[in-house]
């Protein structure tokens, strides 16, 4: 038994001794030098919400000499120039690898998260950080620099006032909003009076900003000049709503009839589920903004996209909700009201789905 362990000890020294011999030693070089960043395809860029799916650049890059085989975690980054990397954008990360892309969209979010402006070219700078060990500095390739300016992702709203709309002034709810979801392009469903007269403007105000008939190349054949000194809209088109479009880019504006803009209610907290006496009609405001005020005791109730059983809007729907209100959990997901009974002005607003309630 002696002679079995005797054995099996020197076994184990001998496999001991040859992983020594067969284990390489690797040595970090003292100096790294920095490593090479290609140039860019290009010294100048506009970016465009079009191409937000495209590739913008592609980089490519030599690897470090660590003295070593070692892998390598690249990171693609950019600044300002002049700002010396103080605060770096970090915009692509690879492991063992010499290349790497990203698209004009994911390149333009990171710009306008840094907080560069949209619209306004700013002189930017590259670089890669070359990093294998957190004990180990990491290193830095040469820069190389570009001209950039980045697109707009949100576009503010243009307006609209007049007789025609709802009156000359700047009160709440006479002017119009026409909101944007892509560049220079801007829509809302309003309610035109004909014969009356209109004007867009850039600011909920008189100045300094604003789009007279003139200003535009096509317009709608149901909006004239008024030839009013000011050159204003005039409404050709009946009295009623319409979908008004205006497309700066191409400085067209279009008019489309649209429906009725009506929302109803109905329920206990109401007065009772019946359309006979115990519903209420919300005033339209604007676009997708309906107003009420009227007594709510503490039931359940329903908006209706008409006066009737059929489609329409319960507490689901909406994102935000008056914490005078919770959802019945009733089977149809209804209001229920648990303020203090009593009178309450309502406001819906379907294009942003928010529900909120004051005492008038």
């Amino acid at each position: 038994m002696k002679r079995l362990s005797l054995i099996l000890l020197i076994l184990v020294a001998v496999f001991i001794v040859s992983c020594e011999k067969d284990k390489e030693n690797v040595m970090l070089k003292e100096t790294i030098a920095a490593n090479d960043l290609s140039n860019l395809s290009a010294s100048t860029f506009v970016l465009l919400l079009d191409n937000a799916a495209q590739t913008f650049q592609t980089f490519t890059w030599t690897e470090i000499d660590y003295g070593f085989e070692a892998v390598a975690k690249y990171v693609v980054q950019v600044d300002v120039k002049g700002n010396d990397f103080a605060s770096p954008i970090d915009i692509l990360t690879v492991t063992d690898a010499t290349t790497a892309s990203i698209t004009v969209g994911a390149f333009n979010d990171a710009l306008l998260k840094a907080g560069l402006e949209p619209e306004v070219a700013v002189d930017l700078q590259f670089r890669i950080m070359g990093t294998i060990n957190p004990g180990v500095a990491p290193v830095y390739s040469d820069v190389a620099e570009a001209k950039v300016t980045p697109y707009a992702t949100t576009f503010p709203p243009i307006f609209m006032t007049g007789a025609a709309t709802g009156g000359w002034n700047w009160n709440l709810y006479t002017y119009k909003v026409l909101k944007s979801s892509a560049p220079n392009v801007y829509t809302t469903i309003a309610y035109f009076v004909n014969n009356e007269a209109f004007r867009f403007f850039k600011q909920p105000d008189w100045g300094p900003t604003s789009w007279n008939y003139p200003y535009f190349t096509t317009v709608d054949p149901e909006l004239v000049n008024a030839n009013d000194g000011d050159s204003n809209f005039r409404v050709a088109a009946a009295t009623g709503y319409y979908t008004v479009t205006v497309n700066m880019k191409t400085k067209t504006v279009t008019m489309e009839p649209a429906p009725d803009q009506v929302l109803f209610a109905t329920g206990a907290a109401l007065g009772g589920w019946d359309w006979d006496a115990n519903y209420i009609q919300l005033t339209w405001l604007s676009d997708g903004i309906y107003r009420a005020t009227t007594d709510f005791a503490n039931e359940t109730f329903r908006f209706f996209k008409q006066k009737g059983w059929g489609d329409g809007y319960n507490y689901p729907w909406f994102t935000t909700v008056s914490p005078l209100f919770e959802n019945a959990l009733d089977g149809d997901s209804n209001f229920r009201f648990i303020g203090t009974p009593g009178s309450f002005t309502v406001t819906v607003n379907l294009l942003e789905k928010t529900v909120t309630m004051t005492q008038p």
